[in-house]
């Protein structure tokens, strides 16, 4: 079956459970965006890169901690950000992580999350390679949590995060960031 596919089918059993009425997950829906830097490798040498994602998030309802989140992420050659590079193709990689994010107060404002869950990865390294590869990510960010009493409103925080594919290129990337989120 094909990777595409099969992320495809995961992604709608996580709305199906975050837009669950029996479970209530629509009171606490975050949605977020992360920019940064860091870097890309697999089947070339590691390059600096430039990163950026966006994300929905939902607690599914069964446990106060845990929270779903599916994530775009894009990740190019730091190059593509100097206008004088005579170079037209510039190496990146896009994709969509499905996450858990396990989240603990520290004090009462200052927070931690961890996240480990699966990727997949359209490595577009070289001219000639196009291919998806499945793998997993893992990731840890401390920050500020500004919501309310009714947890709407803000959180910033600045995170790492990490992903790995086992198919095909074997891409991988590794992302410092700065993280802002926003809860309905």
């Amino acid at each position: 079956m094909n990777a595409r596919k099969i992320y495809l089918q995961i992604v709608v059993i996580f709305f199906f459970i975050l837009f669950s009425s029996n479970l209530k997950a629509q009171n606490n829906i975050g949605i977020g965006l992360n920019l940064g830097g860091g870097s890309i490798g697999g089947n070339l040498t590691t390059l600096v890169g430039f990163t950026s994602g966006l994300f929905v998030e939902g607690n599914p309802g069964f446990s106060s901690n845990l929270i779903f989140r599916l994530s775009f992420i894009y990740i190019t050659d730091s190059n593509i950000l100097f206008p004088k590079n005579s170079s037209r193709n510039f190496p990146f990689i896009k994709g969509f992580t499905l996450k858990g994010i396990e989240s603990q107060n520290i004090l009462k404002n200052i927070y931690i999350e961890e996240g480990l869950g699966i990727l997949i990865l359209n490595d577009r390294t070289f001219e000639n390679i196009n291919v998806w590869d499945l793998g997993a990510a893992f990731s840890v960010l401390p920050g500020i949590d500004f919501r309310d009493e009714l947890n709407k409103g803000f959180k910033l925080g600045v995170g790492t995060e990490y992903g790995l594919t086992f198919t095909n290129t074997n891409v991988w990337y590794f992302s410092v960031h700065l993280q802002t989120e926003y809860y309905f």
